[in-house]
């Protein structure tokens, strides 16, 4: 089998996941998903929906959804204002994870791998995230300039989980 890329829909809305966001349409209650969009029109208003593919639907071939990856796309995971605020987000996974003092970061770490990929971080991959948790922290003075810096580690990796082939990709 080969890896597909997910289409823009289910992409959306697997970011929303991980990062614990929503998105807002105009006119659809809260909580709406990308999937759920009655109609194209959502489209305009939605940079990413437009750079990952969704069709605009005019015509019935299924040929009208690209599944190509492009260079707009991984600028859009890497630097855009969207997906920024949902990594940044007060409420989102990797603030409620970083102010989390009740458990280690080894099982924080693997929550995060269940969220993204539905499996567990192998030890290679939870000891190289809290290795990075680790050296934030320590670069920082303070105890408030600690909890920023946890923050930020945790941001860090739930970016690079969502910027993954392997969450990118159906396999």
């Amino acid at each position: 089998y080969y890896p597909k890329r997910l289409s823009a829909e289910v992409l959306f809305d697997a970011i929303n996941t991980v990062t614990k966001s929503e998105a807002n349409w105009a006119n659809l209650p809260a909580g709406t998903r990308a999937v759920q969009l009655p109609d194209n029109s959502y489209n305009s208003t939605s940079y990413f929906l437009q750079v990952f593919g969704r069709p605009d639907s005019a015509s019935a071939c299924s040929c009208e959804r690209s599944q190509d990856a492009s260079l707009a796309q991984s600028l859009h995971l890497l630097n855009s204002k969207d997906i920024q605020a949902k990594l940044t987000a007060d409420k989102g996974r990797a603030a409620l994870l970083a102010a989390d003092d009740k458990r280690n970061d080894e099982a924080k770490v693997n929550e995060l791998y269940l969220w993204a990929f539905s499996r567990a971080a192998e030890s290679s991959e939870a000891t190289t995230a809290k290795e990075h948790i680790e050296k934030k922290v320590t670069k920082a003075a303070d105890a408030d300039a600690k909890k920023k810096a946890t923050r930020e580690a945790y941001e860090d990796i739930v970016w690079a989980l969502v910027s993954s082939k392997e969450f990118l990709f159906n396999h």
